[in-house]
C-alpha cells in the first residue's frame, strides 16, 4: 500500500474505533468504490485509485460449495456491486490476511446488517471488533425466526434429519486450551423415534475454517447423542475424535453448525 494510502486508513480508523462513532449510519468512514464481490462477505473496492480487499465485520458467509454460498454473494452484489460506499472500521483496521476490516454503508444503510436480515449470512462475532454486534446479531435471528434466506424450508434447511439437534458445547476447557483439545468437545443428540445416518455429514464453526466429517457407519438411534471430542482417540460407541490441529470452537462465543450430505443445515447451536 502506498504511505498517503496507509495513514488515510489509519486516521479514519482512529476516528470511528468507539461503539458510539461506530454505531451512527452517517459516520463517513472511508469513501470506497466496489469494484469486485468475491463473496457474501468480502469484497473488493478502490480507495484513491488504490484496490483494497474487505472484511465484512460480524458476518460469516456460506462457503461457495455450501448451501446458499453462491445465493451469499449474488445478495451482496445486489447491494452494492458498482456503487459507492463507506467504509468504517472498528478496533482492528485489518485482519491477518491483509484485508481491510469494516462495516459497510451504501446511503445510510449498514449492508453488513442488511445481509444478516435478508438471511443471506450468519451472524459472527470476531473479537475484539464487536462494536454493533447485537445489531447484527438481532438481525440474523429476525432472518432465522421468519425462515428468510438460508433458514427458508425451501433452501437450506434439511429435510433428512429434522430430529437432530447439536445440544451442548465446552468451548473453554481447564487449563490451556491447545493442551486439552479433549477437553473441548460437541454433542449432537436424536431427539426423534427412528434411527438416524449422519455418515457424510458435516460439523463445522461458524468460521467453516474447521470442518469434522463423519465417517461411514456413524449412526444415532432414538434418544442417543454422539460426542465429538477435538483432539485424538479412538472412536467408539456415543464418542467421535475430531484430531484436529488447535482449538475449534471460539472460547468468546460460535457456532455450531450440523450439515447433511447435501450441505443442508440439519441443526445449529450458538453461544
Amino acid at each position: 500500500m502506498k504511505p498517503f494510502l496507509s495513514i488515510l486508513i489509519i486516521a479514519a480508523g482512529a476516528a470511528a474505533c468507539s461503539p458510539a462513532t461506530v454505531s451512527n449510519p452517517t459516520t463517513p468512514g472511508v469513501a470506497a468504490y466496489v469494484i469486485d464481490v468475491q463473496d457474501g462477505d468480502s469484497l473488493v473496492v478502490e480507495i484513491n485509485g488504490s484496490e483494497e480487499k474487505v472484511r465484512l465485520i460480524g458476518i460469516n458467509a456460506p462457503e461457495y460449495d455450501e448451501c446458499f454460498g453462491p445465493e451469499s454473494a449474488t445478495g451482496l452484489r445486489d447491494l452494492i456491486a458498482d456503487t459507492e460506499v463507506q467504509v468504517v472500521p472498528d478496533v482492528e483496521a485489518r485482519d491477518q490476511y491483509g484485508r481491510l476490516l469494516g462495516y459497510v454503508y451504501r446511503e445510510g444503510t449498514l449492508i453488513n446488517e442488511e445481509m444478516a436480515r435478508r438471511g443471506l449470512v450468519l451472524a459472527r462475532a470476531f473479537q475484539p471488533n464487536t462494536a454493533l454486534q447485537e445489531r447484527l446479531d438481532a438481525a440474523a435471528q429476525e432472518a432465522r425466526d421468519n425462515e428468510r434466506g438460508m433458514w427458508s424450508p425451501n433452501t437450506c434447511v434439511s429435510t433428512s434429519g429434522t430430529s437432530v439437534a447439536v445440544t451442548e458445547i465446552e468451548p473453554n476447557p481447564s487449563g490451556p486450551d491447545e493442551e486439552n483439545l479433549n477437553g473441548e468437545w460437541v454433542v449432537i443428540a436424536n431427539t426423534g423415534t427412528t434411527e438416524i445416518d449422519v455418515s457424510g455429514w458435516t460439523l463445522r464453526d461458524a468460521s467453516s475454517v474447521h470442518r469434522y466429517l463423519f465417517p461411514a457407519g456413524t449412526t444415532l438411534a432414538p434418544g442417543a447423542d454422539l460426542t465429538v471430542h477435538t483432539g485424538c482417540g479412538v472412536d467408539e460407541v456415543g464418542r467421535r475424535y475430531w484430531c484436529a490441529d488447535g482449538p475449534v470452537w471460539g472460547n468468546d462465543g460460535d457456532s455450531a453448525l450440523l450439515l447433511d450430505t447435501e450441505g443442508h443445515t440439519a441443526a445449529t447451536l450458538d453461544y
